[in-house]
């Protein structure tokens, strides 16, 4: 899930004669695309998986379940698209370190809040979270560390892209990893963990330990999402051709239905790389729809991160809680919703913006080394 607060939606994005409009402007199509996902991500987790932590799996009725979930990963392809946009801005250690920045005092927060609400608030048949776990979750480790659980499922998006963006900054490093060089990093990172898959993952067979510490424990095997978010911006910087594109999209759908969790719908899936692909080619969407509803959209699209990372557990807790009070399903989803939406704008408004500006003061000051190219070299190069 990538945090937009402060992200600066430029006109990189385009490609062929699109007019440039000045650096800084912030494009509605990105947040509509932001809230797509959020709104997703809380579907699917309110009227499919929460339900079934409830008394007597009080579910809406089928139509209103969204069982198909995307949201997620379609975030993650968006953090992977402004990571090689602004890869190049700064010296990779200072992009490197405002992007945990901005991801990780949030992150930290959301999970102490969360441990706490849950050992407070714990109803019959609820995990209860203890403090190996929070350490192993703040420490980012959960896939590495027997024994430990993750204290919110929806958190396994952030070790994912602080592995992901630890790699571009090293691969950034000197502006070695440019052109060629970089398609073909593209290529491997897609590759090597179907590789692995398919010769140690497969039916009947069990994995080595280093296996499944390498896919799982790393993220390897959700690289591709970061992957495609870079081939999107590199072909919107005309550095890929639509047909080279085309054909990494096309494995990054592959790898998407080979390496499990969490299961996504490849076909909504697929038409959200659609509308990523189309907002980078042509970022200007100029629709009625959009346009009468720009504040609301834009608002929901910056706190989107903050919503992320507090709705699943702590919307579940009041649910099951309304549920035991007798509340029914249309009663307790738009309380789940509210307080993700609430939780997820203090989160945003306390910790995350506020945290971003005094650290980045700090990464500013750090002394400066510039060698010969390393502020144009990235992987999108």
């Amino acid at each position: 899930m990538v945090s937009t607060q402060g992200v600066q939606d430029t006109a990189s994005g385009a490609s062929g004669g699109t007019p440039q409009p000045p650096r800084g402007t912030r494009y509605i199509s990105w947040d509509a695309i932001r809230v797509l996902g959020i709104v997703a991500v809380l579907a699917f987790h309110a009227t499919f998986l929460t339900p079934h932590t409830l008394p007597g799996y009080d579910m809406p009725p089928g139509p209103l379940q969204m069982d198909f979930p995307f949201g997620a990963s379609l975030l993650i392809v968006i953090s992977g698209y402004f990571a090689a946009m602004t890869v190049g801005r700064k010296p990779p250690l200072r992009w490197w370190l405002r992007r945990l920045a901005r991801l990780l005092p949030a992150f930290f927060v959301a999970v102490i809040v969360i441990f706490v609400a849950s050992v407070a608030l714990h109803p019959e048949g609820f995990y209860r979270p203890s403090y190996t776990d929070l350490a192993g979750n703040l420490a980012l480790l959960p896939n590495l560390l027997g024994g430990v659980e993750y204290i919110d499922r929806a958190h396994w998006t952030v070790p994912i892209q602080v592995c992901g963006f630890t790699a571009i900054a090293l691969l950034a490093w000197k502006g070695r990893v440019r052109g060629r060089a970089a398609t073909a990093v593209l290529w491997g990172v897609l590759l090597f963990p179907l590789a692995l898959r398919y010769l140690f993952m497969g039916p009947g067979k069990v994995a080595p330990e280093w296996v499944s510490m390498l896919m799982d424990g790393t993220g390897l095997a959700r690289a591709h999402l970061l992957i495609a978010g870079v081939a999107i911006f590199r072909w919107s910087k005309q550095r890929m051709t639509f047909t080279q594109l085309l054909l990494m999209l096309v494995v990054v759908l592959v790898a998407h239905t080979k390496h499990p969790p969490p299961g996504d719908s490849v076909v909504a899936f697929a038409v959200a790389l659609v509308l990523i692909c189309v907002a980078a080619y042509q970022p200007m969407w100029d629709t009625p729809l959009l346009t009468n509803f720009a504040r609301p959209i834009r608002w929901l699209g910056g706190i989107s991160y903050g919503v992320y990372l507090m709705h699943y557990v702590m919307g579940s807790l009041v649910a099951r809680h309304l549920a035991d009070l007798g509340v029914p399903w249309y009663g307790w989803i738009p309380a789940y919703v509210a307080v993700a939406v609430l939780l997820g704008w203090a989160l945003t408004r306390w910790v995350e913006q506020p945290a971003f500006t005094l650290l980045n003061r700090g990464i500013d000051a750090l002394p400066s080394r510039s060698p010969k190219g390393s502020g144009a070299a990235h992987t999108g190069g």
